[in-house]
């Protein structure tokens, strides 16, 4: 796997979340994602911190998303959950390995990694949505995107 759990973890939930601006209570999208709940209310910090999600409480409160869907990059959730070098390092894990002291897949992981890099800044939550939608079978698919993960 390329990244970790918890930014898997994090895409889901943002795919998941109300577009109409209505706040979702961490443990609704857990329980609808069946994900694990304090686990994903500490991802759901970590969106906070980078202001792609903003968090109000009280019985009214809960989390919700910042900005439309479709100007949230999968790059900047990557970014806010593994940090700005994720892509970094060896893949090899070499402590050492440049273009001056390459391992055997240096040049091969450089053209991936542009690719991937590229990728990320391109897409967004919405394509993740959008996808979702297209995916969606059984008796959820008859549910409008606003409030697919958060019934109040």
């Amino acid at each position: 796997m390329l990244f970790n759990t918890a930014t898997g973890y994090a895409l889901r939930a943002l795919a998941a979340m109300p577009e109409d601006g209505s706040h979702c209570f961490s443990k609704d999208l857990a329980s609808r994602l069946d994900l694990p709940a304090p686990y994903l209310a500490k991802i759901l910090q970590s969106l906070v911190q980078a202001t792609i999600l903003e968090s109000v409480r009280g019985p009214k409160g809960g989390f919700r998303i910042t900005r439309p869907a479709h100007r949230i990059t999968v790059g900047e959730v990557v970014t806010a959950i593994e940090g700005p070098n994720s892509l970094d390092g060896c893949v090899m894990g070499f402590p050492v390995c440049s273009g001056d002291h390459p391992c055997p897949l240096h040049d091969a992981w450089s053209a991936v990694k542009s690719q991937v890099a590229s990728s990320m800044t391109e897409a967004t939550i919405r394509d993740l949505q959008l996808m979702d939608l297209r995916n969606l079978k059984g008796p959820t698919k008859k549910h409008s995107r606003t409030g697919l993960a958060c019934p109040r």
